[in-house]
């Protein structure tokens, strides 16, 4: 019996090196002479024997392994976040040049200074000007709804047609 039991121990650690040096789901079942079984398992003798009984493959990860892999793909998972938001950082960079640029080419456009779209109607007291106007804006209003046709008809597209204050948008026949 004290045979038993040295041997018994020497298994067990020889078992535990194997699991954790080479990463193996390891079960090992013995019964003693007088009839009582022992067990050991990595990661644990009834994850290995249901495993085991139920046909599924032997896992060619083990635990240990597993959780290097995980912190490995975390590693990584920070480093590309880091990437992602340096490259989102960039890109709204060069947007606001963008919106700059535009800015200061708007900017630079000569445009009259008293350019009758650009007056406030509410602050007109003559209604002769009010008429010329809105003469005026409904002359520009005609040549808008022009130009959307026109392109809508050369593009294909569907286009929009505007009539009094609400905007309706109905596709080409």
């Amino acid at each position: 019996m004290v045979t038993f039991y040295k041997r018994k121990q020497k298994i067990y650690t020889k078992l535990s090196e194997l699991s954790l040096i080479c990463g193996a789901d390891v079960g090992f079942l013995v019964y003693s002479n007088s009839g009582i079984p022992y067990t050991f398992g990595s990661p644990s003798f009834e994850v290995v024997a249901k495993r085991f009984l139920n046909s599924e493959g032997s896992s060619s990860t083990s635990l240990l392994q597993q959780s290097n892999i995980n912190v490995q793909h975390k590693e990584k998972m920070e480093k590309l976040f880091k990437v992602y938001n340096s490259l989102l950082e960039k890109a709204d960079a060069e947007k606001q040049k963008g919106i700059a640029m535009a800015k200061a080419e708007a900017e630079a456009l000569p445009v009259e200074k008293d350019a009758w779209w650009r007056v406030d109607p509410t602050t007109v007291k003559n209604k002769e000007v009010l008429k010329q106007l809105l003469e005026k804006y409904e002359d520009l209003y005609e040549k808008l709804c022009d130009e959307v046709v026109k392109r809508n008809q050369t593009e294909n597209a569907p286009y929009i047609l505007f009539s009094g204050s609400s905007v309706s948008s109905r596709s080409q026949p």
